[in-house]
């Protein structure tokens, strides 16, 4: 692989949108064209990872690397592509044409634009461009949730705006305060001037972190401004809130790790803010999960509730102790890669029983372990993981976050943990009562599912997705290996 080559991460999403825009009248086209490039796409960073044939810069228009426009794909920026073109693909494969939005001749063009801007974000080594890739990337998500124009969806698109547009606002500010500061947004010299000015005004350092964790916290659905997220994902169709609920979210926790963990020296009050903050996002999530009674309103609350997880890891990046700091991003990268996968397959998943059953609603639904266990089964791999029971991913994720608590005497954090854990399992018993084994002896026979799709597609992809998350758990040491060398080669290639 030669050192621009990566670029290719860039062009084939765009190239997929173009096609798309082009063809945007012939549907079925557009739908291959978008399976076919995510498949190279997930192939190409799989490639890379395995064979590690990442550590390359590069800056366009051979600009000097803190002028020009630089992009590096380091081992962070591998992993992360990695499991996010998993998710490429797999919501190719599962967005049937003719299936609510997926109608519209432009959702194509807006699925790949987005992805487009998730792969500049990425790769991004400066702050200013990665707000414009946050643009690029909310510029399609906002068409998408309100794409349909059903009343709900408009009302609920709203909020999920009008918030990202302050995050947006905020961002840029903090931009400038930074480039007021240090007169620099490369982050290798950020990292050097932040340290400098630290020493002589640790206060005006801490506050400009502060208004960069708002911003990327509303990005990210934290405790209290995550209230958009449970009004607008489960509005969207299952397939694309599987997307969103797998991977917006986790753009901001990644700028979060990239910037605070490898960029802003560590800073005590910093990461006690960070840590209570994450806390309480932890509890109120999975508090709000156990009230739902729909399965994607339940998990549209969990993803608020496994952001506080990862921001549990997120806070220990900004620890004083170097140990720890590096210890934490690698816990915190583990989990969110676990939970890219797991999140957006178990909505996949109950867009599958939608399309069976015609609700989602877990007081109308039972039985359906019956007729189709095979469903329980993919249903079940995500659900266990989510939950945490071993040898599953996410025992393996939540097994680091409990030691980061431990190593920092944080009893109280791990006791969290485990109530919020708790309320997790409780919450899935829930959608496994009362959708696949509640009334089990009476469940509606297979002739009464009027709602059913005959596309195979969805299935592959939840298949797909879960073979994903079989690896994750049988192999958590060669993942974990990758995390903890991100955590010690830090911005280094």
């Amino acid at each position: 692989m030669t050192g621009q080559s990566f670029y290719i991460l860039i062009l084939l999403p765009l190239l997929a949108a173009s096609l798309s825009l082009v063809f945007r009248t012939k549907k079925e086209l557009t739908s291959y064209i978008s399976i076919v490039i995510s498949f190279i796409y997930f192939s190409f960073t799989l490639y890379t990872l395995i064979f590690k044939e990442y550590g390359y810069q590069s800056v366009a228009g051979s600009w000097p690397a803190v002028i020009g426009i630089s992009l590096k794909y380091d081992l962070f920026s591998n992993m992360m592509l990695a499991v996010v073109s998993s998710i490429y693909f797999a919501g190719s494969l599962y967005n049937v044409t003719g299936k609510t939005v997926e109608r519209d001749q432009n959702f194509q063009f807006l699925y790949n634009s987005l992805f487009l801007g998730l792969s500049g974000a990425f790769l991004t080594q400066d702050l200013f461009n990665l707000f414009v890739w946050f643009e690029v990337t909310l510029m399609s998500s906002y068409v998408l949730v309100i794409l349909g124009r059903k009343r709900e969806r408009l009302y609920s698109g709203l909020k999920y705006i009008i918030m990202n547009f302050l995050s947006g606002m905020l961002f840029l500010m903090s931009v400038g305060f930074v480039y007021q500061t240090t007169k620099t947004l490369d982050f290798v010299q950020l990292q050097q001037r932040l340290s400098e000015v630290y020493t002589t005004d640790p206060g005006l350092v801490r506050a400009i972190a502060l208004s960069l964790f708002t911003a990327f916290a509303i990005k990210s659905a934290f405790f209290p401004l995550f209230f958009w997220l449970p009004e607008s994902y489960p509005k969207l169709s299952p397939g694309l809130s599987g997307v969103f609920a797998g991977l917006l979210t986790k753009l901001g926790l990644y700028a979060m790790i990239r910037v605070f963990g490898q960029v802003f020296p560590s800073d005590n009050l910093f990461f006690i803010i960070v840590l209570i903050l994450s806390v309480l996002t932890l509890l109120v999530g999975v508090w709000g999960a156990v009230v739902q009674t729909k399965i994607r309103e339940i998990l549209s609350f969990h993803v608020i509730s496994q952001v506080g997880f990862i921001g549990v890891g997120v806070s220990f990046s900004i620890h004083p102790s170097p140990e720890i700091r590096k210890f934490a991003i690698a816990c915190a990268v583990f989990y969110i890669i676990h939970h890219i996968v797991v999140k957006a397959n178990l909505y996949f998943v109950s867009g599958i029983v939608n399309s069976l059953k015609g609700t989602e609603d877990i007081v109308n639904l039972s039985g359906l372990f019956r007729s189709k266990p095979f469903l329980a089964i993919l249903f079940l791999i995500p659900a266990l993981s989510l939950i945490g029971i071993p040898p599953f991913s996410g025992f393996w994720a939540k097994v680091g976050m409990f030691r980061l608590a431990i190593m920092d005497y944080q009893i109280w954090v791990a006791i969290c943990m485990i109530a919020g854990s708790f309320f997790t399992l409780y919450s899935m018993i829930k959608i496994w009562d009362g959708v696949f084994w509640g009334d089990f002896l009476n469940a509606d026979d297979e002739t009464e599912h009027s709602y059913e799709t005959r596309s195979l597609r969805p299935w592959l992809a939840s298949v797909f997705l879960g073979l994903i998350t079989l690896f994750i758990s049988l192999s958590p040491n060669w993942v974990y290996r990758l995390a903890i060398e991100v955590g010690n080669k830090g911005l280094d290639l």
